[in-house]
């Protein structure tokens, strides 16, 4: 035996449309014409009850988001948003390289006239400590190890920033020796 039928009122949104193009089935209800009754998606003629039924729940009706990419905050870093920065900044970090490099080396060594460019890459850590000091070329007379020494004796920086966190920060510094003739 089938149990008896609840009276079923009709949830319709509302929405606005010229009362000739309203459906009498999608017509809204007046108030005192929903006691008594449940709420659904049909109407359907039954015993009026003051019993509240259980939403449907209508499956496949949600939108799918795509996962959310957490960024590895842990990696080295090419690019970001801001720079490590040497303390005083990019002045500073001049003054530095000229007050620590020795201009000799490549003299010292024997080199001819003429420049020497040194591309030393470094990693700046989240810290700010300097690791990983390395050249990037040799153009030789011991003008790669004297600009990789330099590097590696310097202070902390202030750490390269990638969405408001410290990362991990590869920078490289061209660095130039020049023999001329005295």
């Amino acid at each position: 035996m089938e149990p008896p039928k609840i009276e079923i009122t009709k949830f319709t949104p509302p929405k606005i449309v010229k009362d000739e193009e309203v459906k009498p089935e999608d017509e809204i209800k007046q108030q005192d014409e929903l006691d008594n009754t449940t709420i659904g998606k049909i109407n359907q003629e039954g015993i009026k009850t003051d019993v509240v039924a259980p939403p449907v729940e209508e499956k496949g009706t949600g939108t799918v988001e795509a996962p959310k990419v957490e960024e590895d905050y842990d990696k080295e870093f090419k690019t970001v948003q801001i720079e490590a920065k040497f303390p005083g900044g990019l002045g500073e970090w001049k003054r530095f390289l000229e007050r620590n490099l020795n201009r000799d080396v490549p003299i010292d060594n024997g080199a001819p006239v003429g420049n020497y460019t040194v591309v030393v890459s470094f990693l700046v850590d989240k810290d700010g400590n300097v690791s990983e000091v390395r050249a990037e070329n040799n153009p030789g007379y011991g003008t790669s190890e004297e600009a990789v020494r330099v590097i590696k004796r310097g202070p902390k920086w202030t750490p390269a920033v990638q969405n408001g966190r410290n990362v991990i920060y590869r920078q490289k510094q061209t660095i130039t020796f020049q023999v001329s003739e005295e």
